[in-house]
C-alpha cells in the first residue's frame, strides 16, 4: 500500500526549521535530499543535536505516531528538500498492511540507529577522537569515495554547527580542523566537506 504525501517535495534553506519543539504531530517528513539536525536547547539556549537525517530517512515518525508534540526542534543544515507524510492514514492503514508494518519498524530501527550514533560521536573522548568520529560517520552514511581513498561529503557544515554535533567549543573546533587543515587531511566549508586522509581520522580515532 502506497500513501500519498502532502504534495509534492518541500523545499528549506540551510539553517530552516522543520518544525519546532512541542508542536503537534500530525504528520511527518522523508527526507529526499539534504540532511537534517534533531536538536533540542537546554535551559542556558545551546543547542544539542540528538541525531543526522539524510535522503530515504524518516524523520517525526515516533511522534506522528504516537500523535504526541514533537520533543525536539528539526532544522535542515544544508538545503533539504522533504515529502510530508500524513499521519492519520499512515495509522489507520498500518493493522490491515504487514508490509507497512514492517517498514514502519525499520524506519524506527533506523531513527534509534542515528540516535545511537550520535551517543558515539559524543562519548568518543577528546574533541579531535569526536571530530573524527564525526566525518568518519557522515563519511559512512553521506560520501561518496574516490580511487584516491578520499571521501566527499555533498553538503557543508559551518565551524558552529560541527561543534553543535560534538559538543565543543568552536574555536576548539576551528583550532583541530585547522591543523587537519595544514596537515592535508581535511578540506572543508559551507558547502562542501572534503575528507582527503580518511585512513588519519581512524587512526586518530584508534580503529
Amino acid at each position: 500500500m502506497r500513501l500519498a504525501a502532502d504534495g509534492g517535495p518541500v523545499g528549506f534553506d540551510g539553517g530552516a526549521s522543520l518544525w519546532h519543539a512541542g508542536e503537534l504531530a500530525s504528520r511527518f517528513a522523508v527526507i529526499d535530499a539534504g540532511i537534517v539536525a534533531i536538536r533540542r536547547l537546554t535551559a542556558a539556549g545551546d543547542a544539542i543535536v540528538l541525531g543526522l537525517f539524510g535522503p530515504g530517512d524518516a524523520i517525526g515518525l515516533p511522534a506522528a505516531l504516537a500523535r504526541e508534540p514533537f520533543p525536539a526542534d528539526a532544522v535542515a543544515l544544508a538545503p533539504v528538500a522533504v515529502h510530508w507524510i500524513p499521519a492519520a492514514p499512515l495509522a489507520a492503514a498500518l493493522p490491515a498492511s504487514p508490509a507497512l508494518c514492517e517498514a514502519v519498524d525499520h524506519a524506527l530501527l533506523m531513527h534509534t540507529h542515528a540516535l545511537r550514533d550520535k551517543i558515539d560521536i559524543v562519548s568518543a573522548g577528546t574533541v579531535p577522537r569526536r571530530l573524527a568520529a564525526l566525518f568518519l560517520h557522515l563519511a559512512r552514511r553521506f560520501g561518496t569515495p574516490s580511487p584516491t581513498g578520499a571521501v566527499a561529503i555533498e553538503f557543508g557544515l559551518t565551524r558552529e554547527q560541527i561543534g553543535q554535533l560534538v559538543s565543543a567549543r568552536t574555536e576548539t573546533v576551528v583550532r583541530v580542523l585547522g591543523r587537519w587543515q595544514r596537515a592535508g587531511w581535511f578540506d572543508g566549508g559551507r558547502t562542501r566537506i572534503d575528507l582527503v586522509r580518511p585512513d588519519m581520522l581512524a587512526r586518530i580515532l584508534g580503529s
